[in-house]
């Protein structure tokens, strides 16, 4: 009897996705876990594996079909086997997305497919600890002694790029760390250098390709081409994985979300140990800003438990690494199905109503999004779900913009112009530290709220090509003559749409100002995971009561707009940091304070 292979769950409140490619085709022989379509859903396109292996009789979707989950894909002859490692999970692995584990022969056959699914995700998320083409090394061997120059991760959340310029051609000899191609992702365009030295033997792409993670940019040839230093220490882990010596294998690896694994031997309150392996490669689950933070504090990922849903790894593991803490202790089984309820939140992609026949009306043109644009639609859409209030009051900035005047000539000195916007900053940097909660996050999956000892904030810069946020780390340990040097270099080179991927994340706290522009006042839209924002309108001059002298007085106020998430921020709260923030800008001695 045929065997049906579907298409199972791939994330949170994700009902269906689209076929990019379908992989296989009738009479193709398959194995188990081998990735048959690839699939495009709200967040990301993924490989969809078989849960079982056999002979394709028949493909039942093509190129552009929207699939349900749960939707037949193809059907297997009746040689059709199914996988053959499908131990028991993890006591402590709960339900969800995440955390799914294959529990044994009569696991459901969702289930299975949802772990398959898992681990085809967790394959292209974790390419630089699945591979020596990894983003530090970006580089893997070829066949005849050349070397592949590959795609490495770029950013957070970035998983594939279009191709703006080759910088090399057939012959060049290159170095490492060399820019060879320039890739345009949502956010920026970055330079893209080799990760090896060695002479062009071909390229990969042209310009206007789209090219994911992982993928071939060109291939070095001849004695030349040696591998990026950092090569070699991540392609040992896989290498010293696929010998498979006896030592290796007798270590039961933990539950990875939903891959093959043996039954838990030790399931404690430690979390699971990572690395893990997976189709004869080791695989740490964490994503690529826990990565970064691990490499910060200079904790090895690789030694990290894992105490999230199914081993994965988060910020908070890395940091309690760090300090030489334990993992918390874990809910027991019992609590997992309470635990991992999906919350009663919006979804991210919206439903949009069908448009109308424009043409009936008159010419009309369409015009492909840009990649700023898209990344904007995403952003705003997924806000969407957040109940947000807006916050309304004026500051009284007449004696700051005389103090502005005052030392704007040594700022001019060192290379900038000061402006209020600087100094807004400065002002907002140091409420934050008095009122944490607004630069805080919100985890709805573990309910808790996220305080984060840093402040981060992003500035929203009118460029050509769309707006861009680039954010200003540690603003609170900058002088405002550091902060005007930093933010006109970030903002010159928003306009360039030269930014880095880091250099537009990690803000705690997002400020837009549309004073140059006018306005008197406007709503300005949080920008999750952030649960705040503020906006600045144009300032002038009004008639301002004084108590006592009973007269009017011309003073310079500035329009302020604050807009928070009021899941996390109470009414009374935003009332309390806007006016801290107006009575800092109404006496500049504050800011020393």
């Amino acid at each position: 009897m045929p065997t049906e292979i579907k298409l199972p769950e791939v994330g949170d409140n994700i009902e269906q996705g689209t076929v990019v490619t379908v992989l296989v085709k009738a009479g193709d022989t398959i194995e188990a876990g081998q990735a048959v379509i690839e699939i495009e859903t709200d967040k990301a396109v993924v490989e969809v594996p078989a849960e079982a292996g056999g002979t394709v009789a028949e493909v039942m979707v093509k190129e552009g079909d929207s699939v349900k989950v749960g939707g037949v894909i193809l059907t297997l002859g009746g040689d059709a086997a199914p996988a053959q490692s499908v131990p028991a999970a993890s006591p402590t692995a709960g339900g969800g997305d995440e955390s799914m584990g294959i529990e044994s022969s009569d696991t459901p056959p969702n289930e299975a497919q949802a772990a398959q699914q898992a681990n085809a995700q967790e394959q292209m998320q974790e390419s630089e600890e699945s591979a020596p083409a990894s983003a530090a090394g970006g580089s893997k061997p070829a066949s005849g002694g050349s070397q592949d120059i590959v795609l490495p991760d770029v950013g957070d959340n970035i998983e594939q790029g279009t191709v703006v310029t080759v910088l090399v051609n057939v012959g060049d000899a290159v170095e490492e760390g060399q820019a060879i191609v320039e890739l345009e992702t949502d956010k920026a365009v970055v330079e893209v250098p080799s990760s090896a030295a060695g002479t062009v033997q071909a390229i990969g792409v042209k310009v206007g390709d789209s090219v994911k993670i992982g993928g071939v940019l060109l291939t070095l040839s001849g004695g030349g081409a040696a591998p990026a230093q950092e090569a070699p220490a991540k392609a040992a882990p896989a290498q010293a994985s696929a010998s498979s010596s006896p030592a290796q294998t007798n270590l039961p690896p933990a539950a990875s979300e939903g891959g093959e694994q043996p039954k838990a031997q030790n399931p404690t309150s430690q979390g699971t140990q990572n690395p893990q392996t997976f189709d004869g490669r080791e695989v740490v689950h964490a994503a690529p800003s826990v990565r970064r933070l691990a490499r910060e504090l200079g904790v090895d990922i690789k030694t990290v438990p894992g105490a999230g849903p199914a081993g994965r790894i988060s910020a908070e593991d890395v940091q309690r690494a760090a300090k030489g803490e334990s993992q918390p202790q874990q809910a027991a089984p019992a609590s997992a199905p309470a635990v991992s309820q999906p919350q009663a939140a919006a979804p991210t992609q919206a439903a949009f109503a069908p448009l109308p026949n424009f043409e009936k009306w008159g010419i009309v043109t369409r015009e492909d999004m840009s990649g700023i644009r898209k990344a904007t639609v995403r952003s705003m859409t997924a806000s969407t779900s957040i109940p947000m209030v807006t916050q309304f009051d004026k500051a009284d900035v007449t004696r700051m913009e005389e103090v502005r005047k005052q030392f704007g000539p040594r700022v001019e000195k060192a290379g900038g112009k000061l402006t209020m916007t600087h100094i807004l900053m400065k002002v907002v940097a140091n409420t934050l530290r008095k009122f944490p909660k607004f630069g805080a996050s919100l985890d709805l999956e573990n309910q808790q709220v996220i305080y984060k000892d840093y402040v981060n904030i992003g500035v929203a810069v009118d460029t050509p090509n769309g707006l861009l946020v680039p954010v200003l780390k540690n603003a609170d340990r900058l002088s405002i003559t550091e902060m005007v040097l930093v933010l006109n270099e970030l903002a010159g080179r928003a306009r360039e749409r030269k930014l880095k991927p880091d250099e537009m994340q990690g803000a705690t706290f997002t400020i837009s100002n549309l004073g140059g522009i006018g306005g008197y006042a406007f709503t300005p839209i949080v920008n999750a995971p952030e649960v705040a924002i503020l906006g600045v309108s144009r300032g002038g001059f009004e008639p301002v009561w004084n108590k006592e002298t009973e007269t009017f007085e011309p003073r310079n106020m500035l329009p302020l707009s604050l807009t928070y998430d009021h899941r996390l921020i109470d009414g009374a709260d935003a009332a309390r940091f806007v006016r801290a923030i107006a009575e800092s800008l109404e006496d500049p001695f504050l800011i020393s304070l």
